[in-house]
């Protein structure tokens, strides 16, 4: 009765289940812990088995099933099988998948030329490891490093940002988990880590990017990078360190919160590049441009006299205008800021002092003032483009990827000097590196101005002309009081970012976002202002809220509030979910995936107190735990090499 109740599961059959349940109960009394025991093993066992093989059949690419129209591009990918990590195999399978669609219209050598250049992408290890000549692989796969400002550094165009990787979100000095960091340095997330970063250090990329507000992430790096010192890897002059502490109002607070962070740090011997971390508030850009001997700024002066650190610089998610006022200090020598092809996050829609909005103004006036450039976050925060829309992907591809896309964008449209990026595994350097092999050819250029072209278009056609220049000009910030905290221009972003390209998923990310922001109407606008997050400035659109001194200098003022009312109806909590024809009518579907397995201290946008604190005092085994997670993507892989081999086995059969 037991096994008819486990193939009824697979059945779907929930009353022959109850019935047999309620005879178990009842004829067997006297084993009832046993049989329910021994029901729910079964139960489980035959769910999983059913999953499993849902998972199989949607994870099996269609073009498998076209043998004779796709040989060409089965037989490359199944000649170098054994070169492909599983992890970059999901990856490649995935973005034939989107591009074979008859709807792109691609021809057959497109495609093969297409599946040639990811399989040449998800190869670099192999290629790294086992060429014969070792040198010409290196040099080829080599990041190139350029003159990072007055700084003098050798920096490479990408960095290794370390808000992915770590174990978990919770700072390293509460109680909870102090007596935990043995187990932390010992655990999967350090491991994968120290591969992260000796594969970094192989292709030239070693600048290393870190915070003290990154959970355990400062601790693990500074562990990895000690220990490859220790075993002769790496010499302390080998690589760039950089970390960041949160701006406060007080010495005394700041350089307690710093000497946590030292107290890590001081094995390297010195801090290459100490940043003032999210610096975006009014009053924190006040406490680190005083010059007051008693101030935050002096005491990292004297730090950087002692010896600790070699240079001074800040990051930011603030407005425009915050940000220009602190470059144009000359106080520092190095800014981490949001620029990108989609837009400057929180910057986004408002002033620059210039006459413009957003952040391009400020990252000119940087590099005219000889400062180092970094740009936060292009594949993540600049569109999730790890999950591109299909819109943004048909711009630029096929012959570029959205990521390599918004990396040449940056590199040579902006001139920034790096793009960091959040790696979370070593596959996550694939598209990374191609971009940079890109970014050494000549014929580079041209491709890179067909896609700006092409999106700009899209733009213009979604958006209308007169909205696409003018639209996000002379919007206050939310730190003004005629916004009553409301993020105008935000919003208005990510009305543009779902309208001209699809960017649904990603808009509603930010939003949520601004939905949990506490705003008590019986407090004043300065005291609210004063408990908003810097990182996440601004709260969501309130219909009650009456905005019309705030737009009164919009060319369109009612524009604007109808756009504000329709982003927040489609991106609020608890919109339904739209199905996927839905979707690709509104122009909203996703081209692909290439997240293969949730990151280890899960997503800071949708992982929860109540969920880091269970991990931590469960040991990482509940609350945020994606073991099953990476145990479900060596198994697609394995399905996918299967079914390649046996596509093999048919052919020779044959």
């Amino acid at each position: 009765e037991i096994k008819d109740a486990g193939i009824s599961i697979i059945n779907g059959k929930a009353s022959f289940i109850n019935a047999h349940t309620i005879s178990i109960k009842s004829q067997f009394p006297c084993a009832v812990e046993y049989c329910y025991n021994e029901f729910y093993k079964a139960a489980s066992i035959t769910s999983l088995f059913r999953k499993n093989v849902e998972e199989k059949k949607t994870e099996e690419p269609s073009f498998l099933t076209d043998k004779e129209n796709n040989k060409e591009i089965i037989e490359i990918i199944q000649a170098n099988m054994d070169k492909i990590p599983d992890e970059s195999l999901i990856k490649l399978t995935r973005q034939i998948e989107f591009w074979q669609s008859p709807e792109h219209n691609l021809s057959s050598d497109d495609l093969i030329s297409l599946t040639k250049r990811l399989v040449h992408a998800a190869t670099w290890r192999y290629r790294l490891n086992n060429s014969d000549d070792k040198d010409a692989a290196t040099a080829a796969t080599l990041v190139p490093k350029v003159r990072y400002g007055r700084t003098e550094l050798q920096m490479p165009i990408v960095t290794c940002g370390g808000m992915r990787l770590q174990q978990t979100w919770m700072p390293d000095n509460v109680p909870l988990l102090s007596p935990s960091r043995s187990r932390v340095l010992a655990g999967d997330s350090q491991k994968n880590l120290k591969d992260v970063i000796g594969c970094c250090i192989k292709v030239g990329l070693n600048h290393f990017e870190t915070a003290r507000m990154y959970g355990t992430s400062e601790l693990q790096f500074i562990d990895a990078l000690v220990s490859l010192m220790e075993e002769g890897v790496i010499k302390r002059e080998d690589f760039i360190f950089q970390t960041k502490v949160v701006p406060m109002a007080t010495r005394k607070d700041f350089e307690k919160t710093f000497k946590l962070s030292w107290d890590t740090v001081k094995k390297l011997g010195y801090v290459d590049l100490f940043a003032f971390h999210v610096v975006s508030k009014d009053d924190q850009v006040e406490w680190v441009l005083d010059d007051d001997p008693d101030g935050i700024y002096a005491f990292i002066k004297d730090c950087q006299s002692q010896g600790k650190i070699k240079h001074i610089g800040f990051s930011t998610h603030g407005t425009a205008e915050n940000i220009m006022k602190l470059i144009e200090s000359n106080k520092f020598s190095f800014v981490n800021i949001h620029s990108h092809y989609f837009g400057s996050y929180h910057a986004e829609g408002t002033p620059d002092s210039k006459g413009g909005h957003g952040n391009r103004a400020c990252v000119k006036r940087a590099l005219e003032l000889d400062m180092g450039v970094f740009q936060i976050s292009p594949f993540d925060k600049g569109g999730m483009l790890y999950r591109p829309s299909a819109a943004v992907a048909k711009a630029v591809g096929p012959e570029l990827t959205p990521i390599s896309f918004a990396a040449l964008h940056s590199w040579k449209s902006l001139g920034m000097h790096t793009v960091s990026v959040g790696f979370a595994r070593v596959s996550d350097l694939d598209e990374v590196l191609e971009a940079v092999s890109l970014y050494k050819r000549k014929e580079t250029d041209a491709l890179l101005q067909q896609a700006e072209s092409n999106l700009e278009k899209l733009a213009v056609d979604k958006l209308g002309k007169d909205w696409y220049e003018k639209g996000m000009l002379n919007i206050p910030s939310c730190y003004r009081e005629s916004t009553t905290g409301v993020a105008i221009g935000h919003i208005l972003w990510l009305h543009n970012v779902c309208t001209a390209f699809g960017m649904c998923e990603f808009a509603r990310e930010r939003y949520v976002n601004l939905e949990t922001v506490k705003w008590n109407d019986k407090k004043s606008f300065e005291d609210n202002i004063k408990t908003m997050d810097a990182g996440n400035s601004g709260r969501s659109y309130q219909h009650n809220i009456d905005l019309t001194e705030a737009l009164k200098d919009h060319y369109d003022m009612e524009l604007v509030k109808s756009k504000l009312s329709e982003a927040h109806e489609w991106l609020k909590k608890g919109t339904s979910e739209l199905s996927d024809a839905e979707r690709k009518e509104k122009g909203w579907d996703e081209a692909y995936s290439l997240s293969v397995w949730d990151d280890f201290p899960g997503n800071p946008s949708t992982t929860t107190v109540t969920k880091v604190l269970t991990q931590c005092i469960s040991g990482g085994h509940f609350g945020i735990n994606n073991k099953k997670d990476r145990r479900r993507s060596l198994e697609r892989a394995q399905s996918l090499r299967d079914s390649f081999r046996n596509l093999s086995m048919d052919s020779q059969l044959t």
